[in-house]
């Protein structure tokens, strides 16, 4: 807030600035001059009327002094009475030195302690402290009376205000109790008020002749500078045809003068630049065009090299990510065998076999590696044609039948013999199904089903492969296509290399179709995907044709 305001301060013309300067400089004199009248004209009265009470509490306390000492109630609440009949008295009571109530005007309250007890003194006379009460001051004024020895008989000598304060060495005092006054400041601030308002008024009427004058004198000094800064303004939008009228010989005509001189010497600058302009654009254009053509040269340059240090970076990241197990479970075995732990054939056997098992993953991974670089790379080719999906099926499930069989999955095939022919490459689309079926087979437990059925329609073939295994849960679903991803919901990654669902979407996405999932824990995987329909080969063959030679599909 406070620097915003300032910005706007700073934006402001030079005479509203100017005026604004010196009105708050008034302002601020007036202010601090007020306020030191206000203060002044304040402690005068506070004083005026502390000694008011000063007096009134001493002349209570020492007529007082004898009906303390006999307990004369009757005397004390005369004088109590007297006393508060007095102006800005609020109250008046007398206490003894503990605080205990020996006269008031309301009786009720005798024999009451007061509540500011601990704050009575009986080494000062008197004493002006603020009470708990708003705008009421206190003054607690001494009871005391003197003694003196006289032969063998003892005499009281009540002693006045002034002897009190002076005090005999030849007498001892005896302290009886306080006179306590509450007196009222009420009055005191409405003199102090209508002071104050005095003050303001002729502040007010000071600063408004004070600001009427500084702005007459700001108008006469700033009229000329806001004529020659309109004209600076007009130079900066390149109108040189403008000048300042001189109708004053101080600095400000002088400058108006020098402004003007200026104005003639930039016209004849300006041609100038004009024909300097005009010789460095013609050199400027050549330039630019050859500097065109050289950076479309280092753009392919630079794409090329950004998609090999991609690839790269992405082959090195995965191999350093996933071949670590397998290989250090081939070290590990094979160390083993080397120092004879291998102490039985079956033992014997089982080394092996872990050997040739995580050889054969290392195998399926780097197959999916290369096969994952060459597509995201646009090197893998694809050779498109008309298939038939009941064929492409059989042929993906005869290496996998013994598996199904074992488990005692019932495998569901619906539409797939009614003759739907897609569009696509048979051995990548094989490649799709097998990781696809794989899975399903991987998740379902023993006695589950897995159901294969495809649907056509706009153009379009949709493969559905529903099992009824575990699932996956809706956080994980949208993992299943991320690169080695293994997911919590699911405890049998380590049999696959995580690349597989990867490789079918790059797969199907460059056939021109989508993948996608749909899963529930519990309630079984179902996995869809799409591919284009025989008859639409001929709106593609073009496409399928420069896919086959560039190993891409063209956009």
């Amino acid at each position: 807030m406070l620097l915003s305001m300032l910005k706007k301060a700073a934006n402001m013309r030079l005479g509203t600035k100017s005026i604004l300067a010196v009105v708050m400089l008034l302002s601020a004199i007036s202010i601090i001059l007020t306020t030191f009248f206000i203060n002044r004209q304040k402690s005068s009265l506070m004083e005026e009327l502390s000694k008011r009470a000063r007096s009134l509490a001493s002349n209570m306390a020492f007529n007082s002094q004898y009906a303390v000492l006999s307990h004369d109630t009757r005397t004390m609440h005369k004088l109590v009475a007297g006393v508060e009949k007095e102006s800005d008295i609020e109250d008046a009571y007398i206490v003894d030195l503990d605080g205990w109530i020996l006269a008031h005007q309301d009786t009720s309250r005798l024999g009451e302690q007061v509540g500011f007890a601990a704050e009575l003194d009986s080494l000062q006379l008197r004493k002006w402290i603020p009470s708990r009460r708003k705008d009421v001051w206190r003054m607690i004024a001494l009871i005391e009376i003197e003694r003196k020895a006289a032969d063998s008989d003892e005499v009281l000598i009540f002693s006045s205000p002034d002897n009190a304060e002076q005090g005999e060495t030849a007498a001892y005092s005896e302290k009886l109790g306080y006179a306590i006054l509450d007196v009222s400041l009420d009055s005191m601030n409405a003199a102090l008020s209508a002071g104050t308002r005095r003050a303001v008024i002729i502040t007010l009427i000071m600063v408004s002749l004070g600001v009427l004058a500084i702005i007459y004198l700001v108008r006469s000094v700033v009229a000329p500078i806001y004529r020659l800064a309109d004209a600076t303004r007009a130079v900066a939008q390149d109108n040189l045809d403008l000048i300042v009228p001189v109708n004053r010989a101080d600095e400000i005509g002088i400058l108006a003068s020098s402004f003007n001189h200026m104005i003639r010497q930039l016209k004849v600058s300006r041609e100038r630049i004009k024909a300097w302009n005009r010789e460095l654009e013609a050199k400027v254009h050549e330039r630019t065009k050859e500097l065109e053509e050289k950076h479309r040269e280092l753009e392919k340059a630079y794409e090329a090299l950004k998609t090999l240090d991609t690839a790269k970076d992405d082959f090195l990241a995965l191999v350093s990510h996933e071949l670590r197990t397998p290989l250090s479970s081939v070290l590990l075995y094979s160390e083993m065998m080397l120092d004879g732990l291998d102490d039985s054939p079956e033992a014997r056997n089982e080394f092996l076999t872990t050997i040739v098992e995580n050889c054969k993953r290392l195998t399926r991974l780097i197959n999916d590696v290369l096969d994952l670089s060459k597509i995201e790379a646009g090197r893998m080719p694809f050779k498109l044609e008309k298939l038939n999906f009941e064929e492409l099926l059989n042929d993906t499930l005869s290496g996998m039948r013994p598996t199904i069989e074992s488990k005692g999955i019932n495998l569901i095939c619906e539409n797939v013999g009614k003759g739907f022919r897609l569009w696509g490459d048979r051995d990548r689309i094989i490649q799709v199904l097998t990781n696809v079926i794989s899975n399903a087979v991987k998740f379902t437990p023993e006695g589950g089903s897995i159901t294969v059925s495809l649907s056509s329609g706009d153009g379009i073939g949709k493969v559905v492969i529903t099992d009824t295994g575990q699932g996956i849960s809706k956080e994980d679903i949208h993992k299943v296509f991320d690169r080695f991803s293994h997911l919590g919901s699911i405890d049998h990654h380590a049999e696959g290399t995580g690349l597989g669902m990867t490789i079918c979407k790059s797969i199907i996405e460059r056939l021109n179709g989508e993948i996608w999932i749909e899963s529930e824990l519990g309630q079984g995987t179902t996995v869809f995907f799409t591919l284009p329909t025989a008859d639409r080969s001929l709106n593609i063959t073009k496409k399928a044709e420069k896919a086959t030679e560039h190993g891409t599909r063209s956009e």
